[in-house]
């Protein structure tokens, strides 16, 4: 980067830093309430909404800049034979090897261009394929199989933008919701099928015991020593299978050609429509044919309904859920609910027409609630939510993370230049402890 470009982004540094404290100001004479929320007036959501646009768009700025400078010290640098200018070198080079931040992961479809079975097929023009052809190692789709709140390590992914020059704009990638495996802990198994006892029932006698006590023995009472009470536990064991969620699709060899197209299609149509389904079935599984058993389906789960309080809005009633399942002895941890479901609460308003802001509101705050985190996916039907313990009423086991595989010797394909891709997944769930999930029912409109 050069001197001016450095003096540049620091005066923009500066001046992002001076827009944060007064956002800190801002937000620092909110009134916050007993229940943990917190209320703020027209007039400070203005002044909040006005500055955080400021942010963004300076934000933005520094990104176009440093954007700016790594391609020009990129082309101002030699290629990897030290024969001149970057430059002077083919166009998907420049791809290649700027598209990557240092430091950053790659995508799937980053690590699966950047494969040596990928290289070798294009050099050979697509002619021929390899009989397996996925990516292999720390970025390959192993990387991208999950993501949780305790590790972040995949579900959800963010894809790095390629920050270089290319031979046609790429549109940006739409936004994407999160995920319900955002919620699970990373976990995995060899196993064909899961097997697992469920505690369907458990009545606790326990009581002080004294040292003597009286019984009626044949019609006549006897001094006897104190008998412990007795408790029952209900126990079953239970399958749960292992799902296979898969899906193709054919490209052109042009397509496949073609890099940054051939990435979106990777990560945008195969992983997501994988993820999707995944989605659909932790949530409505019916558990049948080796589909998974999703939550809604499970026998034992708790149920709350917004209408047995009335007057309750919605995060009430999320949070009159969440005491359901801390009954049950388990601490909730997180909350899914469709996206017109959270801009309700996200949209609540007190008596005096102020946002009753449950959630944080600083820069790149997570989504919250009540302590929980919060999943807003279209996945879950409207006026439903799920409150629960993620990670230990319930469990998500991967058998085979996301990959994504290719081959030319299907159908006619040969004589069509056509390249079948096929994305897919093994994973099961488990629920071993249903009553730590409250099953949330809101009013209609």
């Amino acid at each position: 980067m050069s001197t001016i470009d450095k003096t540049r982004v620091k005066d923009l540094r500066i001046q992002l830093k001076g827009i944060n404290d007064e956002l800190q100001r801002i937000t620092g004479v909110f009134k916050i309430e007993d229940n943990g929320g917190v209320v703020v007036s027209p007039e400070q959501r203005d002044e909040f909404r006005k500055h955080l646009g400021k942010a963004q768009e300076v934000k933005a700025l520094i990104d176009m800049e440093e954007g700016a400078a790594g391609i020009a010290a990129y082309l101002d640098g030699v290629d990897d034979g030290g024969n001149g200018p970057a430059a002077g070198t083919d166009a998907t080079d420049i791809v290649r090897r700027g598209g990557i931040p240092v430091g950053g992961r790659k995508s799937l479809g980053e690590a699966w261009l950047g494969s040596e079975q990928y290289k070798s097929a294009k050099a050979g023009r697509f002619s021929r394929l390899p009989d397996k052809w996925e990516s292999i190692g720390d970025d390959s789709p192993a990387g991208f199989g999950q993501k949780d709140v305790y590790s972040g390590t995949a579900g959800t992914v963010t894809i790095p933008a390629l920050g270089t020059a290319v031979q046609t704009p790429l549109v940006e990638r739409t936004l994407r919701p999160t995920r319900v495996r955002d919620l699970f802990p990373k976990d995995s198994t060899n196993a064909p099928m899961l097997y697992g006892v469920r505690e369907v029932g458990f009545v606790n006698a326990a009581r002080p015991v004294p040292q003597r006590e009286t019984e009626t023995v044949g019609g006549v009472a006897v001094e006897v020593f104190g008998r412990k009470p007795k408790s029952d536990l209900q126990l079953t064991t239970v399958t749960y299978p292992i799902a296979t969620i898969a899906h193709t699709l054919d490209v052109h060899k042009n397509a496949m050609d073609d890099e940054p197209r051939l990435r979106g299609i990777l990560d945008r149509d195969m992983v997501d429509g994988v993820k999707m389904v995944e989605d659909e079935q932790l949530l409505y599984g019916d558990g049948e044919n080796e589909n998974i058993t999703g939550i809604f389906n499970t026998e034992g789960t708790q149920a709350y309904a917004q209408a047995e309080r009335a007057g309750d809005k919605k995060s009430a009633a999320i949070r009159r859920a969440a005491t359901r399942a801390a009954l049950a002895y388990f601490v909730p941890t997180g909350v899914v609910l469709h996206p017109f479901d959270w801009e309700d609460v996200e949209l609540e308003e007190d008596g005096n027409g102020s946002y009753r802001i449950s959630t944080s509101v600083a820069i790149g705050a997570e989504k919250r609630i009540w302590r929980m985190d919060v999943v807003d996916t279209p996945a879950i039907r409207q006026r439903q939510f799920l409150v629960g313990a993620f990670g230990r009423g319930a469990k998500v086991y991967d058998r085979e993370q996301v990959s994504v595989t290719a081959s030319s010797e299907n159908r006619d394909n040969y004589e069509r230049n056509v390249v079948t891709l096929r994305a897919e997944e093994r994973i099961g769930m488990e629920v071993p402890r249903p009553e730590s999930f409250v099953e949330g029912t809101f009013l209609a409109a």
